[in-house]
């Protein structure tokens, strides 16, 4: 799974509110314990595998992508690269960069006005979040599951995670669902052009406290 501390920063997408909670619709069903016990190796296995969720394989080195059957891209990332155990299932939402690094308050002033939109839309399937915050919050989980969790000094110098909002699923298996919008390096102080994303990422183990 991609830490919070060192995230892939994939090209910027613009899903709406709605695709979001319709992706989440299409997860009700999931077989946790199965996602995360890992597919097969590419061929009629893993197409088999990935059907009985109701996904098609579209990319196979390293991680594996797939396309849900309302048409949106996961990506299921295992540790090292290996095919299994699967340790995190992303979904990328929503994204922005600036085109100098004057642009960067902008920048996080957009994430600040989408935020409430998707996380209200994860809400409406997913009931209310088990926590809610920004980078500077007080009560800042100290720890998420296998979520990677920035040390503080981290959080107030590179403002990541910017917000998160975190979900514990029901079902085999269960999950920890996370929403998180996360700057580049050198968005929060400026030192470069910015770029922020905002991904939904569901975890194995769910938090309990």
């Amino acid at each position: 799974m991609a830490a919070v501390t060192g995230p892939a920063f994939e090209p910027p997408v613009d899903r709406t509110p709605q695709e979001l909670a319709t992706e989440l619709r299409g997860l009700a069903g999931v077989d946790w314990e199965t996602v995360w016990n890992g597919p097969p190796y590419p061929g009629r296995d893993l197409d088999r595998w990935c059907a009985q969720f109701g996904w098609t394989p579209t990319q196979f080195e390293y991680v594996l992508n797939v396309r849900t059957a309302t048409g949106g891209e996961l990506v299921l990332d295992a540790l090292g690269g290996s095919w299994a155990p699967v340790d995190c299932v992303s979904h990328w939402v929503w994204g922005a960069a600036a085109e100098t690094s004057e642009d960067n308050p902008r920048l996080l002033a957009g994430a600040d006005r989408v935020w409430p939109l998707y996380r209200d839309a994860v809400t409406s399937v997913l009931g209310e979040p088990a926590w809610d915050g920004a980078w500077d919050s007080a009560d800042f989980p100290a720890e998420l599951g296998r979520f990677a969790v920035p040390k503080p000094e981290t959080r107030r110098v590179q403002k990541r995670p910017y917000r998160i909002a975190y979900w514990e699923l029901d079902g085999p298996g269960g999950a920890l669902a996370g929403l998180t919008v996360t700057p580049a390096t050198g968005t929060a102080d400026g030192s470069r052009s910015g770029v922020v994303n905002l991904s939904l990422r569901c975890y194995p183990r769910p938090l309990h406290t």
